[in-house]
């Protein structure tokens, strides 16, 4: 509810909205042949068949397993923890799965190649790093084909895609995107000024029929160029290049950071742009868009546009579902305004559109906290996807569509504000939030059926292989320095019946009622106090919260001082898990970090608004954060 300079709950949104979520030399071109045409010189592609090749299983991005499974509403329970494998830092992007392999990628870097068996490393890469990028230099999934009749991996590191030999991690090629910014202007040698970004690539390959097909977006900057590109998947080269600004001066609207889907069959790439910070000057057909593309050369087929030119940042992120209503082909996918919608794959008209939850954004800020964001999954006639948001309102978080009609079947908020996404296998549904937990819902009643304990925030769509489920855990706060510590891949795997499950549960740190002292610092309110905001979420109706906080180090002492609180009972969502338990006081926590948002209760309000203490009961090396719950 509070927090000093967005410490907690604002920076936790922050934090989160890094996935946004949730995605170097060139390859034999330079920058003067990167536009020019070509056929690809094989017919390399991904085959799904049962494994998981890429994010989404398959080009048409349903995040669903086709195949036989074991894994359901009545054998989840037997779901259990096989292997951890520890990253270097966050791991924000689904894994990809083939012939007994964990593919992975992180915020570092690194590239992993992971044996399935055991869970031990076969080798790493690592691409080169760019600075400065939103979040981290690996944020989209990568993609394994069949090429030259040899494996090979398709990866994304900051504004650079890798092709890598499967087998060893050696590269084969690689491709900047910032190509397509070299002008006269722009010298291939010049630096980029200090707090812009170049064009990153945060959106993830898709490998068909000879073509390497990925977007890439210029984070709002008017300058730099986004868009979607196609590589020859052996040599690197540009086929075609997609410009949301038609060869026109560069807006910085309709960034792709949405993942394409391709519809093989009709020769189309589907995918999402993003929002237009220069609107209305710079809107376009394609801002704010999902749209259509020849997959042979890249030209527009149509543009699905929900939104008048705005300000509002409504992007359309994720990735684009592909299935059929009665035998007619559809594309769906959601928005940050919290609705998805359905289009025909044909012409782009409209079919139907839900909103799942309420907008929440500021118009005209340019900012937004929510909405669909990571992907949804669909199967067998349902969609089920997660939003996120701030507002006592803001949630349900989890959300089952009927895929033929839109309508709503259930709703859910005992996921906490979701960023990433979801898949699907038989009846179930997994996904993740905020609350550190990977869990399994009943994609009929959207009931919790299994949950499993993880030391993050669960920020990428798991990935499904057989009885496995492969889960990515870790999230910190983009444009911090220091690396995470709890961040990984985490496999489980169905147990033989009749088999338990061993479960281990840790404290974070040990129990202390002792006097404390800090090491002396020059945060915000320590030493003198400052005035502090209740800003997230939003308070409720009628209240407007002020306070004061003092903080000192030796010895240590913690006031915080709170007017128009209300009761607590009314900052209870209606829709909240514990609802019909209610609230009776406030209190004051403590937290790590972002990335480890546990540590301790410090005090209770009294009845005159005071939260006062001079110990912690938890200690820890540090803390950074603190809350009002």
């Amino acid at each position: 509810m509070s927090d000093p300079g967005g410490r907690w709950g604002g920076g936790l949104v922050a934090l989160v909205l890094s996935l946004a979520l949730v995605a170097a030399a060139c390859s034999s071109d330079d920058g003067s042949e990167a536009a020019r045409g070509g056929a690809p010189t094989s017919d390399a592609t991904v085959e799904p068949g049962c494994e998981w090749p890429m994010g989404g299983q398959g080009p048409e991005r349903t995040f669903a397993q086709p195949c036989g499974s074991d894994l359901s509403t009545a054998t989840v329970d037997r779901l259990a923890l096989d292997w951890s494998f520890t990253t270097e830092d966050v791991i924000t992007a689904s894994v990809a799965v083939v012939d007994g392999t964990v593919y992975g990628g992180d915020w570092s870097g690194a590239v992993f190649a992971i044996d399935d068996a055991t869970g031990e490393e076969r080798w790493r890469f690592q691409t080169d790093v760019h600075e400065p990028v939103y979040s981290g230099q690996i944020v989209s999934s990568p993609a394994v084909a069949e090429v030259e009749g040899a494996t090979s991996l398709f990866v994304a590191g900051g504004k650079t895609l890798y092709r890598l030999d499967a087998a060893t991690g050696e590269e084969r090629w690689r491709f900047d995107v910032s190509v397509f910014d070299l002008t006269d202007d722009l010298d291939e040698n010049d630096d980029v000024p200090d707090g812009e970004r170049r064009s990153e690539i945060q959106s993830s390959p898709v490998v068909v029929d000879g073509l390497v097909v990925v977007g890439f977006d210029a984070h709002d900057i008017p300058g730099w160029r986004a868009g979607v590109v196609a590589l020859d998947a052996v040599t690197g080269e540009v086929v075609w290049y997609f410009d949301p600004d038609d060869g026109g001066e560069p807006t910085g609207c309709a960034g792709v950071w949405s993942s394409p889907s391709v519809d093989l069959e009709a020769r189309r790439v589907f995918v999402g742009t993003a929002n237009c910070p220069t609107s209305p000057e710079g809107w376009g057909p394609y801002t704010e868009a999902l749209v259509a593309l020849d997959l042979d050369t890249g030209e527009p087929v149509w543009s699905f546009q929900p939104h008048e030119p705005n300000n509002d940042d409504l992007d359309f992120a994720g990735a684009p579902n592909l299935f059929e209503i009665d035998g007619r082909p559809v594309v769906g996918l959601g928005n940050k305004d919290g609705t998805y919608y359905v289009v025909d794959r044909a012409t782009g008209e409209p079919v139907w559109a839900t909103e799942a939850r309420a907008s929440d954004y500021e118009p005209g800020v340019n900012f937004s906290f929510g909405g669909f964001i990571g992907p949804s999954a669909v199967l067998d006639g349902t969609i089920v996807g997660g939003t996120a948001g701030q507002g006592a309102d803001a949630c349900p978080c989890n959300h089952g569509l009927d895929a033929a009609t839109g309508e709503l079947r259930w709703q859910t908020r005992e996921a906490l504000p979701m960023y990433g996404g979801t898949a699907m296998v038989n009846d179930l549904a997994f996904n993740g939030g905020i609350d550190f937990l990977v869990r399994a819902v009943d994609v009929a009643t959207g009931d919790t059926v299994w949950s499993a304990d993880v030391p993050g925030v669960v920020a990428g769509a798991p990935a499904i292989v057989g009885d496995s489920v492969y889960a990515v855990v870790g999230l910190r706060e983009p444009g911090t320095a220091t690396t995470a510590e709890q961040a990984g891949i985490f496999k489980f795997s169905l147990l033989d019946e009749g088999v338990e499950a061993t479960t281990t549960t840790s404290s974070t740190a040990p129990a202390y009622d002792g006097p404390v002292v800090l090491e002396a610092n020059d945060g915000r309110c320590v030493g003198a106090p400052c005035d502090i905001t209740f800003d997230f979420p939003q308070p409720p109706d009628g209240l407007a919260p002020t306070g004061t906080l003092l903080v000192t180090t030796d010895p240590f002492s913690f006031r915080l001082e709170a007017e128009g609180l209300g009761d607590p009972e009314q900052w209870v969502a209606p829709n909240a898990p514990n609802a019909a338990e209610g609230a009776t006081v406030f209190v004051a926590a403590l937290a790590v970090s972002v990335e480890q948002p546990f540590g301790a209760i410090i005090c209770t309000f009294d009845a005159d608004g005071v939260c006062q203490a001079d110990t912690i009961g938890q200690v820890s090396p540090s803390y950074e954060r603190y809350a009002v719950l």
